[in-house]
């Protein structure tokens, strides 16, 4: 995901709105039965999208499309994700969806049809393809860290990637890729040649010293940064609780029928609310790692308290032995 304007974002989504209102009919794509809970996902995502909500119009599309998988639901995904600038997304659902498309036979699947053609034509000039050829008896691939097919194009944005291959051995090969838009990149892996020298890297012989008592500063300061961040992690809770209270309140405001939705108004308490949302997401993020941090680090002073007050390291081969005395 790319952070972009969010007065482009929301052009955007009126345009997409728009574009789903008059080319792309839920109910006449795809009219074979669907079960009772899926048609209800349709109707969410409808409203959602009506409501110039992409992000949640996208997470019904999602959900969708695991309970019943179909070009439309593809199709639709691409779309959202294209205006969501999730571009490596967009470029495979956009493809996955044009490759199964059929052939127009009226104006109406025809708009639908150059619409779709057009947008991937869009997304294609923003995201790079790497074509990657691993090494053999590859038995994971990774792009950035994420798991891709063999043999499959991988669409990445601009910028420098990192391609890795591990082998049923545990072999690694690992490669450094810089891509511009448009690129088009073949990149081909080989497996990094065991270092044998490592096995046979000697040993230190040196001893560790023994600790006899703990630092009463070490502990002091400890305790203190973990008091202080259990706080902030509580702090930054309460404020997520009243920053959602506020999205709360504005979405009252605008569903109760005193606003027109297409009033400045209406706009000024949607992007309130939203920003409100977005206040209260990072306040609870922050405050959660807060905790975590403070939580952590009040154990690791702890542990430290009671560490055994001896220790000796012994070089055993390969290898260490400690031998803790309490």
């Amino acid at each position: 995901m790319h952070a972009s304007n969010p007065l482009v974002h929301l052009r955007q989504a009126a345009a997409l709105a728009t574009v789903l209102a008059s080319t792309f009919p839920l109910q006449a794509e795809e009219p074979s039965p669907r079960s009772r809970e899926v048609q209800e996902l349709i109707d969410e995502a409808e409203k959602a999208t009506k409501r110039l909500d992409l992000p949640r119009a996208r997470e019904y599309w999602a959900r969708i499309n695991l309970l019943d998988p179909s070009p439309m639901a593809v199709c639709q995904l691409g779309q959202f994700d294209l205006r969501l600038d999730r571009l490596e997304e967009a470029m495979a659902e956009l493809s996955q969806c044009v490759e199964q498309m059929p052939a127009p036979t009226n104006d109406l699947e025809r708009r639908r049809y150059e619409q779709r053609h057009a947008d991937l034509a869009a997304v294609r000039q923003r995201v790079a393809t790497l074509h990657v050829s691993p090494p053999p008896d590859t038995a994971r691939l990774l792009v950035d860290g994420r798991e891709v097919s063999v043999g499959a194009p991988v669409f990445v944005t601009p910028g420098q990637h990192e391609v890795t291959a591990t082998g049923k051995q545990g072999q690694v090969a690992h490669a450094l890729v810089k891509v511009a838009a448009g690129d088009s990149r073949r990149v081909s892996l080989a497996f990094e040649a065991p270092k044998a020298s490592a096995s046979r890297a000697p040993v230190p012989a040196a001893v560790a010293p023994a600790r006899s008592k703990p630092n009463p500063w070490i502990i002091g300061s400890g305790a203190a940064a973990s008091a202080a961040l259990l706080g902030a992690g509580v702090g930054l809770h309460v404020a997520g609780d009243a920053a959602e209270s506020e999205a709360a309140a504005k979405v009252a405001r605008m569903t109760d029928g005193s606003m027109r939705p297409s009033s400045a108004q209406f706009r000024r308490f949607h992007d309130d609310a939203h920003a409100a949302d977005t206040r209260a997401s990072l306040f609870r993020g922050f405050g959660s790692a807060a905790l975590v941090a403070g939580a952590t680090l009040g154990a690791a002073t702890v542990v430290y308290v009671v560490w055994p007050r001896k220790a000796e390291i012994r070089p055993r081969g390969a290898g260490a032995e400690v031998k803790l005395v309490w």
